[in-house]
């Protein structure tokens, strides 16, 4: 397996080779969204002035950047536990109906919530 520093270096000279994003992507094997990253990251360095040479210097020895967002807390309040039970009260009325088929799974459930604004 290449190393990502050898792989962020092959990608770049292939680019500049002229190689296509997909070519690049099955010559070593890895996503074609992998390869457009590292190019848009290289090409926005060179939007900012840097010389071809600086800015694969300086993207390479730059360690890779995640975007992480906080999670969101979801509270449980009396609105929300009033609209599940009535859900599930309806659930109970299909399934006396003979209704299976048309019982809401949890996913459902979520979805109607989000739908009703809760989440």
């Amino acid at each position: 397996m290449i190393s990502m520093y050898t792989k962020q270096e092959i990608i770049l000279k292939s680019y500049r080779e002229g190689k296509s994003q997909r070519a690049i992507s099955r010559e070593l094997g890895i996503s074609r969204k992998t390869v457009q990253k590292y190019i848009e990251q290289y090409e926005a360095r060179l939007q900012k002035g840097e010389s071809p040479e600086q800015a694969v210097s300086a993207y390479l020895a730059s360690l890779p950047k995640y975007s992480s967002r906080a999670p969101v807390k979801l509270k449980l309040t009396a609105a929300v536990k009033s609209a599940i039970d009535k859900l599930l009260t309806l659930n109970e009325e299909r399934l006396s109906q003979g209704l299976r088929k048309q019982l809401l799974k949890k996913s459902d459930i979520f979805v109607e919530l989000q739908a009703q604004g809760f989440i």
